[in-house]
């Protein structure tokens, strides 16, 4: 008797530990959604600055230092730190030599509250990858990873505070590089691409980049309470052609039931869903619907209409 005692503990007390742990997970969620939802929020690095500033760049030889000089130039009104200053020039200089005999750089940057690297995603990867391939007969490209986190508890806050901001902090930064980088090199195409949060980061990047022509984005998943308008040079998905996104659909209540039905019961996972998911800290919460890969019917259909529309029916 006693030993079943025992047993029927053990099973209450991990069916109330599970219980737990999916009401933190979905309630750590909830609290940033409020912020997000309700918390007002300041201004940015703009468009104008961004131009200004490289227009005041004086023109000169394309040696590293020369290139490196300029980047830090514009570096200085995006960062008060000379740290991070050092790290922006740096990084352009690299990434304009790279580039300069490419005729597309596409940019990868994770959905979530971001830390991810693109090894530790399996699903958006795929559509770069896709993008480069279909884009191969015709055209060089080249992927590159753009981190605008680095993980953590101290970050995933920082991270609800950007989106809370519609990335007011982080957006201008990848504009500036990209604004370097086809002002320097006219013949580059950029596309930006993103899932989830990842899909408002890149709206925001083409908002600053509105009026440069050289710059395309390849959005999925953006939240319901997203409803930015998205640039004639984007495209934007919300459906991945086998199921309604969760996270896309209705509203908060819509996606907080749905997100609890699919939750509540079950232990949040440290790997993805295969019927959609999202990441917040280090568990994946199950979404429906929430999933963009190349295989994906509704996903590839619509990046390939897309690119025949803007780059391969133009030649």
């Amino acid at each position: 008797m006693r030993s079943v005692l025992r047993q029927w503990r053990r099973i209450t007390r991990s069916q109330t530990g599970q219980r737990s742990l999916v009401l933190s997970v979905i309630l750590a969620v909830i609290l940033s959604l409020c912020l997000v939802l309700f918390v007002p929020f300041g201004g940015q690095v703009t468009a104008e600055d961004i131009q200004s500033c490289l227009d005041s760049l004086e023109a000169g030889p394309a040696d590293f230092d020369s290139v490196r000089g300029r980047a830090y130039g514009l570096a200085a009104i995006l960062f008060d730190d000379a740290g991070r200053r050092d790290r922006f020039a740096d990084e352009v200089a690299d990434l304009y030599f790279a580039s300069r005999d490419i005729d597309f750089l596409l940019v990868y940057n994770t959905g979530g509250f971001a830390g991810a690297t693109m090894a530790e995603d399996p699903e958006w990867p795929s559509v770069l990858e896709g993008i480069r391939e279909t884009l191969a007969p015709h055209y060089d490209s080249m992927i590159v990873e753009y981190q605008r986190g680095e993980g953590g508890f101290v970050d995933f806050l920082g991270q609800v505070e950007e989106i809370k901001q519609d990335y007011a902090g982080k957006a201008p930064e990848l504009a500036a590089k990209i604004a370097f980088l086809t002002k320097y090199n006219p013949d580059l195409n950029v596309i930006v691409t993103g899932r989830c949060f990842g899909a408002i980061f890149s709206n925001e990047v083409l908002e600053i980049l509105a009026g440069n022509n050289q710059v395309y984005s390849v959005q999925a998943g953006r939240p319901f309470w997203y409803t930015d308008p998205a640039d004639a040079r984007s495209l934007v998905i919300e459906n991945n052609g086998v199921m309604p996104d969760i996270l896309s659909t209705r509203g908060a209540l819509f996606f907080l039931w749905e997100l609890g039905k699919a939750n509540l019961g079950q232990l949040p996972s440290t790997s993805p869903d295969e019927d959609g998911s999202f990441k917040a800290l280090n568990w994946y919460l199950r979404a429906p619907g929430h999933k963009y890969t190349w295989d994906h019917a509704g996903v590839r259909s619509a990046v390939l209409d897309f690119l025949e529309q803007r780059f391969l029916n133009s030649e």
